[in-house]
């Protein structure tokens, strides 16, 4: 069973996983216990995890006793096949939710980006005839998730006004929706060179944002502070710790 069929996104998982471990500081355990007195749903997941994890462990103490009896003169005893494809699945399942933990679990850089990442929503369209078509027909692609589309369309705008700062600005923000933060930064300083503009202060948000998921949390820092946010003091404070 995997945590997408428990409905448990990856930071719940790895946040329950630290509190069965063990890992967890005494605020943050308190916190977590505080959460399961008060969220039914929370608590659900929580025993589903540890029922999972019991599981896991008792299957794989199953097959070890299997493969002593099996290997012990006179003790061997018959193993059904369906004992062995239970025990395989269950197996597999925790190879699987190793990989998962060792190859693809969030960085901190990541879960912090992830908490306070949000797409820009936009600008409203007309979509009239007029000299802004091209640009407001790329803003609906941008507004439904179709990233990539709404870039193409809006740099082939850009050579005509490279100086644009919403042009810039909103060409980086797909990048950095489209998860490509290196280039997003560049269409941001492009912005930020312009001088004080409409999307000055959201720039150094979402070029702060880019620079935590590439690890570059001085920067990082140095951008969010000259944005005005209204979660930067929230966001300085988790880098700062």
């Amino acid at each position: 069973m995997s945590n997408n069929q428990l409905n448990i996104t990856e930071p719940d998982l790895a946040l329950i996983d630290d509190y069965i471990t063990g890992k967890l500081t005494l605020p943050e355990k308190e916190s977590f216990e505080q959460r399961l007195q008060s969220d039914p749903e929370w608590k659900s997941k929580v025993e589903e995890i540890k029922l999972l994890s019991l599981g896991i462990r008792e299957a794989a103490l199953r097959q070890k006793l299997d493969t002593f009896h099996q290997v012990q003169p006179g003790k061997i005893r018959p193993i059904s096949w369906l004992k062995k494809l239970s025990v395989a699945a269950v197996l597999i399942g925790l190879i699987g939710l190793c990989c998962w933990w060792l190859f693809l679990k969030p960085s901190a850089d990541e879960k912090l980006y992830a908490d306070f990442y949000k797409p820009d929503a936009g600008l409203a369209t007309e979509m009239s005839v007029s000299e802004n078509y091209n640009f407001e027909r790329a803003m609906v692609d941008y507004k439904t998730g179709k990233y990539s589309a709404a870039i193409d369309s809006w740099k082939k705008l850009l050579p005509l006004n490279p100086g644009n700062d919403t042009l810039n600005y909103f060409i980086g923000s797909a990048y950095l929706a489209n998860k490509d933060g290196a280039s997003a930064i560049g269409y941001f300083n492009d912005v930020l060179k312009t001088g004080r503009t409409a999307f000055s202060s959201e720039a150094l948000w979402y070029k702060g944002l880019a620079l935590i998921r590439l690890g570059k949390k001085d920067e990082a820092i140095e951008a969010i502070s000259s944005s005005g946010h209204p979660q930067k003091a929230a966001l300085l404070h988790k880098l700062k710790e």
